[in-house]
């Protein structure tokens, strides 16, 4: 019987509260009548009757092809885009194929299998404007015109056998797209032409059970599988052993109303006993909670008529080998948007009304968008927390600190929390894997190589890599491109278990093995990479430490692009636990590295816990050479106050040392300073002062430093010929001393000052091989500098198309960098004339 309507004053109301509701949740209008304990039919009428019900309103009369297809051209006229614009915006989706679906021809049937549905993902382009609810709507309107709706035509009633299935969940939210992918296998299942075995697997917490059983419980599924369904918790993760095949056979039998008594006491007998009965049924099989293969194996119905719903922890991909094609469908944590809708629900309207969206996004991300966290947390916040009490960002705050003790619903229920959820995981792991494990717990993140997982654990490489196949196999790590992750709840887990089963000192030395790993690669990297540059005295790794050993510049650079995000972490873990040795060293190691990729910011920070080390160390040339390179940093971020400030204290500590070495090196520091304060005789002065003491050390590295500086600083005096000798003896002893990367500064000028003096191919001469040096070396903001020096002289010399060229790699450097000479670079461009035909650039490198 239907629910009465009501009264018409308030039927838009009701109307615009359930198509918003429907809007920000996802919700189908099923989901939404389910909520509110209603029938669907009624949702609809309600809608309806306010004019808002997409089905009714704006998509029923979509009953031809060609109709939709005249939707779709409205709508993407409303955008003031083209089709081209929209196409070419849209992964797998051609120009030729949206004009297609315009004139209502080749509409796509839903995809099969895993590969992309083009139809939805043109859909989805922001400039359509579609939300989730109406794309689904127009999904089922596709599906009908193609003939492969999912929707029976017969209501499968409410007597349908579903035997142990649990209820479902009231608050299910998002999993769009897997259960569209069970969507699809179903309708495949039903022509015969898929898998038996669908894997629903992922991290403890992650909601699979929750999702089998809404999916299970649907009209489609229902429908289809009209002998009903079978569910068995295998019991894979509990504390108690797995449930035995034979015990598992026998609840399934049960299910049927076999008498235990009855049952066989011969494995073989039992096992044929349940195929007999499964024979010819239409039956979905859930098997919750799954430990291993060898655990479902011979629960798989043999006959075609079954599908079969297997959820793990692991990742089963044994499945594939003995038990035919399995669709494996990955469950990670849920998008930020999920999040919080889920919250939304759980919360309920009262909190949620006084809630930011911020305060819940702070929550969802305090919660790491596990779904069981959420539960967790929304239930403890309503009952503990007192929301009148405390705000909900206050709270999400607290529970960021202490996540592993927070999200626990308490000594009643043990089992229901984060920590006891991946314990059971770590449980059943191998004992290498459950240490690999703990210890992976302690590298700061976010994600680490196989050799640095060697060396935190004092293994090698070959006895690494399986264990780490196990922990991804049991889904508490993931792997990409041979990168090794936690999700955040997992590595504060890993931790916490770390410092439950390990000793301190145990600790201290993984701890030890892993900065002294990427200490060692760090240092090796930068040997490749500035060969000439006077080394630190390093001290041994810790044993058991295997470091990387980049050999060139471009592994160095290589190296360093992997590690970045990873070398900023451990700096700051190296800076936290006190190893002011290591901290300091780590600095040294990183700074040509950092300085090469243009991350000064990254870099003054680095030196600042450098210098601290090196002053709590009581090192005083350590000290001092923190000072000058951390001088270095700000002067490439132009802060040349507190760069002067740090080198005329580096100066003073150098001289009482009676640091040749030192003192000069901070000379040249200066001078930039000097240089940028457009102070050129000054320069001229700091960088002579620098060569003597070059000079008294016989340091033909430094000399050659301090002349490409001197010969520099002429050349913007004007003194073009002058310059010459002091250049060119200046690339001499780069070259003398193996100092590739050195020698680019030397040729930079001398294209320079060629270019002033009207030589312009010798000046392009030069400018080429410079700039083939600092790309051999990935020096990106010298490149930039170089291209400007070529463009100059080809504009000079009246080669407008090879200036342009030149100019646009320097602005898309520039850009990159988000340099502020970009906009110079990019208003010389505007001044340039169009190119006229013109012969080729003498040694005009491709940019």
């Amino acid at each position: 019987m239907a629910s009465p309507a009501p009264p018409p004053a308030l039927t838009e109301r009701l109307a615009a509260l359930l198509t918003d509701h429907m809007a920000r949740t996802g919700e189908t209008t099923a989901d939404t009548a389910r909520r509110l304990g209603v029938a669907e039919a009624d949702v609809r009428r309600w809608i309806a009757q306010a004019g808002g019900d997409p089905d009714a309103a704006e998509f029923a009369h979509l009953d031809t092809a060609a109709k939709l297809g005249a939707w779709l051209r409205a709508r993407i006229a409303d955008t003031g885009r083209t089709v081209r614009d929209l196409a070419d915006d849209t992964d797998s989706v051609s120009t030729s194929t949206v004009y297609n679906w315009l004139k209502g021809d080749h509409l796509p049937p839903p995809p099969v299998g895993d590969e992309p549905d083009r139809f939805d993902l043109f859909l989805s382009h922001p400039a359509l404007d579609l939300d989730l609810r109406q794309r689904v709507r127009l999904d089922e309107v596709r599906r009908r015109l193609t003939g492969t709706s999912l929707r029976p035509a017969a209501d499968p009633g409410t007597d349908w056998p579903a035997r142990a299935l649990p209820a479902g969940n009231r608050t299910f939210t998002g999993r769009t797209d897997e259960r569209r992918r069970l969507d699809r296998l179903l309708a495949r299942h039903a022509r015969g032409d898929t898998a038996v075995v669908s894997a629903l697997t992922g991290m403890g917490g992650t909601g699979k059970t929750a999702l089998a059983v809404h999916w299970a419980r649907t009209r489609e599924v229902r429908a289809t599988f009209t002998d009903g369904c079978l569910y068995l918790d295998l019991n894979g993760y509990a504390a108690t052993p797995p449930l035995s095949v034979d015990t598992a056979l026998r609840k399934l039998l049960q299910q049927f109303g076999a008498d235990p008594a009855s049952l066989p006491a011969d494995a073989d007998a039992l096992a044929a006993r349940y195929q007999e009965t499964v024979a010819g049924r239409r039956l979905l099989l859930v098997l919750d909670n799954a430990h291993a293969e060898p655990q479902v194996r011979p629960l798989l119905p043999a006959g075609p008529e079954c599908l079969t719903l297997v959820t793990s922890r692991k990742r089963l991909h044994g499945l594939d080998v003995t038990g035919g094609p399995v669709a494996h469908v990955p469950l990670d944590v849920l998008t930020a948007r999920e999040s919080a809708s889920l919250l939304r629900k759980l919360l309920g309207a009262l909190v949620v009304k006084s809630a930011a969206d911020a305060d819940i996004d702070a929550l969802a991300d305090a919660c790491g968008h596990l779904p069981l966290a959420l539960q967790i947390a929304a239930a403890n916040y309503l009952t503990r927390a007192r929301p009148e009490h405390v705000p909900l960002r206050e709270y999400a705050g607290t529970l960021a600190d202490r996540r592993m003790d927070a999200l626990a619903v308490g000594p009643t229920d043990p089992a229901l929390a984060v920590t006891a959820v991946l314990d059971a995981s770590y449980r059943y792991l191998s004992a290498g894997a459950r240490r690999t494990y703990r210890l992976l717990g302690l590298h700061p993140g976010p994600d680490c190589t196989t050799a640095a997982a060697a060396s935190l654990t004092a293994q090698d490489h070959e006895t690494t890599a399986p264990l780490l196949a196990e922990l991804a196999e049991a889904n508490l790590v993931s792997e990409h491109n041979g990168r090794w992750s936690f999700h955040d709840l997992v590595r504060d887990h890993a931790a916490l278990t770390a410092r439950r089963a390990d000793a301190d000192g145990a600790r201290a030395e993984a701890v030890a093995r892993l900065l002294d790993h990427y200490l060692h690669s760090a240092f090796a990297a930068d040997r490749a990479l500035a060969p000439t540059r006077d080394p630190i005295a390093l001290a041994p790794a810790a044993e058991g430490t295997a470091p990387e050993r980049p050999g060139t510049s471009q592994e160095a650079v290589a190296w360093f692009g992997a590690e970045q995000r990873v070398l900023h972490h451990v700096c700051a873990r190296a800076d936290a636990d006190g190893h002011d040795a290591r901290t300091w060293a780590l600095a040294w190691s990183l700074s040509n590295l950092l300085d090469h990729s243009g991350a000064w910011t990254e870099m003054a920070a680095v030196w600042r816990s450098g210098l601290a080390a090196a002053r709590r160390l009581g090192d005083d040339a350590g000290t001092a050479i923190a000072l000058r390179t951390l001088a270095y940093a700000h002067l490439q971020l132009e802060q040349h106050d507190t760069a002067q400030l740090h080198l005329e204290q580096a100066l003073a500590v150098f001289d009482r040392l009676g640091d040749h070495t030192g003192l000069a090196h901070t000379y040249i520091m200066l001078s930039h300073v000097s240089e940028s304060q457009q102070l050129p005789e000054a320069t001229l002065d700091l960088l002579r002062h620098a060569l003597e003491h070059y000079r008294a050390v016989g340091s033909l590295d430094g000399e050659a430093r301090a002349l490409s500086g001197i010969g520099w600083t002429l050349v913007l005096l004007g003194r073009y010929e002058e310059a010459i000798p002091d250049c060119e003896r200046a690339l001499d002893l780069h070259l003398q001393c193996g100092n590739r990367s050195g020698s680019a500064g030397p040729l930079d000028s001398l294209g320079y000052l060629h270019h002033r003096l009207g030589n312009y191919e010798q000046a392009v001469e030069y400018l080429r091989r410079a700039l083939a040096v600092h790309r051999e070396h990935a020096n990106l903001r010298p490149q930039a500098t170089v291209l400007v020096h070529l463009g100059e002289a080809h504009e000079a010399a009246d080669r407008p198309g090879a200036a342009r060229d030149a100019w646009t790699g320097a602005l898309q450097i520039y850009d990159d960098l988000d340099h502020p000479e970009a906009g110079h670079v990019r208003e010389r461009l505007a001044a340039l004339p169009q190119a006229a035909d013109e012969g080729p650039a003498p040694g005009l490198p491709s940019t």
